[in-house]
C-alpha cells in the first residue's frame, strides 16, 4: 500500500516538536511494516529535512490589512495546490490527512484517493475560542473536509463521540496518541533537594494552563518550576521567584532541561475548549524518558490505571490550586523514582498503534471498512 501522509498549516516550531516527531516516526514504521509512505507538509518555514516533502507559502505580505490578508491566503493556497499536484503524482492508494483548518483548493486533494481525515482535538470549540473569524470560518467548511472522507481517527472516545463528528457516518477509528520506545533513553532520576516540576507548551494556546501552573508556584514555593516553550514576553505580571521560563526548546537543550525534572504537568486547563480527554504527546514523551507526570484531565490510555507515578487532578478551573498540595505531595514522593517505562509500552507503543492504523487503512483503500 502506498501512503501519503499530508499536515497543512504547520510551522517550524510544531514540526520540530512532538507533532513532527509523530509524523515522522509515522512514516517510517509505514515503510518497516512493509509500505510505502512519503510525508507533504504545508508550511510557512523553510524545512531542511530529507524526510519531509514540503511546500512553503509567505505569511510576510506587505499593504493594508484586507490585502495582507487576501496575499496570504492566495499564497496557502498556491503552495497547497503545490502539495496537492505532488501528492497526485505520488499516486498513492490512500492519504492521510491531519486535520486543519480549511484552504481552498483541499477538496482536490480528497479527490485524488480515499482520504482517512485524523481529527486531533475538538476543533469546533477550540476555533469558537480563537475568536469568531475562525469559529465560523472552521464551522462553515468542515463539511468540505469531512464530507468526502473516506473514514475518520479521532485521538479519543470523547472527540468521536462528538456530534458535529458522528454526524458525517463515516467508518471511524479511535487511537491515542503513542511513542516509539526505542526512540527515548531514560533520563536517571535527579537528586534535587527541592522537588522540580516541569510544563512544556505554546504561548497562545491558553488551555495548557500555564497560568495555573504559575498560580502552583506561587502556592508552594517549595518547588522548583521550569516552563519550557514560554519566554518573559509571553507572561503578564510578577513572575514567582521559583518560576523558571525556558523559551522555546528543542533536541538536546530541552533534554537537559527535562532531566532535572522529578515529575512533568501536562494539560491543566482543558476545559477551556470543552474537552475532558486527550493523549499529549508531551506527557507520552516524559513518560518516555521514565519522567512522571501530573495530569489534568481524562488521559484515553491511562486513566483509570493504578500507577503510583501518574497523579491525576480534576480539570476544572479551581482544580490546580484546590489540589496544590496533592501536586507538592507527589512531587516530594517522585524524588530519586521514575515511572516504569515496561509498564507503559503496551498502553503506549506507536509501533503497536501504527499497526492498528495501516489496517484500517487497508481497509479504506480497499473498500471493505467494517
Amino acid at each position: 500500500m502506498r501512503i501519503a501522509s499530508v499536515a497543512i498549516h504547520l510551522g517550524q516550531e510544531i514540526i520540530s516538536g512532538g507533532v513532527g516527531q509523530k509524523l515522522r516516526t509515522q512514516c517510517r514504521l509505514w515503510r518497516a511494516l512493509g509500505h510505502e509512505a512519503r510525508l507533504f507538509l504545508h508550511t510557512p518555514d523553510a524545512v531542511d529535512d530529507p524526510e519531509i516533502t514540503s511546500f512553503r507559502y509567505d505569511l510576510r505580505a506587505g499593504g493594508p490589512p484586507g490585502v495582507r490578508t487576501l496575499r496570504r491566503e492566495a499564497s496557502r493556497s498556491r503552495a497547497l495546490a503545490e502539495l496537492i499536484a505532488a501528492a497526485a503524482a505520488y499516486q498513492p492508494d490512500v492519504i492521510y490527512l491531519r486535520y486543519g483548518l480549511f484552504t481552498w483548493p483541499l477538496p482536490r486533494l480528497l479527490r485524488t484517493a480515499p482520504t482517512v481525515v485524523e481529527i486531533n482535538t475538538n476543533d469546533v470549540d477550540e476555533y469558537r475560542y480563537r475568536g469568531s473569524f475562525y469559529y465560523y470560518l472552521n464551522r462553515e467548511s468542515r463539511r468540505w473536509t469531512l464530507g468526502p472522507a473516506a473514514g475518520l481517527v479521532y485521538l479519543s472516545r470523547e472527540i468521536g463521540q462528538l456530534a458535529a463528528n458522528r454526524r458525517w457516518r463515516k467508518p471511524g477509528l479511535v487511537l491515542a496518541n503513542g511513542i516509539d520506545f526505542s526512540a527515548f533513553e531514560p533520563l536517571p532520576a535527579p537528586n534535587h533537594a527541592q522537588p522540580h516540576l516541569v510544563m512544556a507548551a505554546t504561548p497562545g494556546y491558553d488551555w495548557h494552563g500555564v497560568d495555573h501552573l504559575l498560580r502552583l508556584a506561587q502556592l508552594r514555593p517549595e518547588l522548583h518550576v521550569d516552563v519550557v516553550g514560554y519566554g518573559p514576553q509571553d507572561v503578564t505580571g510578577e513572575l514567582p521567584a521559583n518560576v523558571h521560563l525556558h523559551g522555546f526548546l528543542r533536541g538536546e537543550a530541552l533534554r537537559q532541561v527535562l532531566a532535572q525534572a522529578d515529575a512533568a504537568c501536562g494539560t491543566l486547563g482543558l476545559y477551556r475548549k470543552n474537552m475532558e480527554e486527550a493523549s499529549p504527546l508531551k506527557v507520552r514523551e516524559a513518560l518516555g524518558y521514565g519522567i512522571p507526570v501530573v495530569l489534568g484531565y481524562e488521559d484515553t490510555d491511562l486513566s483509570g490505571r493504578d500507577f503510583p507515578f501518574i497523579l491525576q487532578i480534576p480539570n476544572r478551573p479551581d482544580g490546580v490550586e484546590t489540589h496544590a498540595a496533592e501536586i507538592a505531595a507527589f512531587a516530594e514522593r517522585m524524588r530519586g523514582q521514575r515511572a516504569d517505562r515496561e509498564a507503559l509500552r503496551p498502553l503506549l507503543d506507536q509501533r503497536a498503534k501504527e499497526t492498528q492504523r495501516l489496517a484500517f487503512l487497508e481497509a479504506i483503500a480497499h473498500g471493505t471498512p467494517a
